[in-house]
């Protein structure tokens, strides 16, 4: 199975705004994105789907591939799903989140194992949850069952009592996958919770989820402590 990779990346964060484009190490963050999936093996293609020219711009003078997006695109799916159709090769594709620019190679590698050997339609990757993560409503929960196919997802910590799993913000959508999921309404608990994958669950779509180890890397940047924290990740890494 061809897997690409489609990193969906716009400049206009509320909390931290031209988060792509913020330094880190002398290098954009969406670069360091773009270069850890473009080193990965199991990845055949990637590219940054962007509404910004900007980011677009850094990405090409890495020697990476980017396009402009519809900027009307409310959901980082919807960008990448215009890629996905404008390449019209139909295999699986790969949403890496813009915002993690340092993902675990093991971690995707385990995505794209559950890509080519089980039958869900989207495939994500969790890990247990650290004490401090379990009340945050900026780490997201998954609730799952025996076959590890994906029940619920919240910021609250469910399910009640533990076990308590993080959701690592990867995609893989088998091929075809990506139509579905962007032709569906917005859901109730969507809108509740502000979690895209939940339109998917209410749909009756199937998400199984790969269990990861924490990692390497120190996650994704959601704020502008999570990008001081990873910029002194980063430091101590390239000593």
């Amino acid at each position: 199975m061809n897997i690409s990779a489609i990193i969906p990346a716009r400049a206009g964060s509320t909390r931290l705004p031209n988060k792509p484009l913020a330094d880190i190490g002398g290098e954009p963050m969406i670069v360091h994105t773009w270069r850890a999936a473009h080193q990965h093996p199991d990845i055949s293609r990637v590219c940054v789907a962007t509404d910004d020219a900007g980011i677009a711009k850094v990405v090409l003078a890495a020697g990476g591939e980017a396009m402009l997006t519809d900027p009307a695109h409310s959901t980082g799916t919807d960008r990448c799903h215009e890629v996905w159709k404008a390449w019209g090769d139909g295999g699986a594709v790969i949403n890496l989140q813009g915002d993690e620019p340092f993902p675990d190679p093991a971690h995707l590698s385990s995505i794209c194992t559950a890509l080519r050997s089980q039958s869900w339609e989207v495939v994500s990757a969790m890990r247990p949850a650290t004490s401090g993560e379990v009340e945050s409503p900026h780490r997201v929960k998954v609730a799952v069952n025996a076959q590890q196919q994906a029940l619920y997802f919240s910021r609250a910590a469910v399910p009640s009592g533990g076990p308590f799993h993080i959701h690592i913000g990867i995609y893989g959508f088998a091929p075809g996958a990506m139509d579905r999921c962007t032709a569906l309404p917005k859901g109730s608990l969507e809108k509740s919770e502000r979690l895209e994958q939940l339109r998917w669950l209410e749909s009756g779509m199937s998400i199984g989820m790969v269990s990861v180890s924490e990692g390497s890397s120190p996650g994704p940047v959601d704020t502008a402590e999570d990008l001081s924290r990873l910029r002194h990740w980063y430091q101590q890494q390239t000593r």
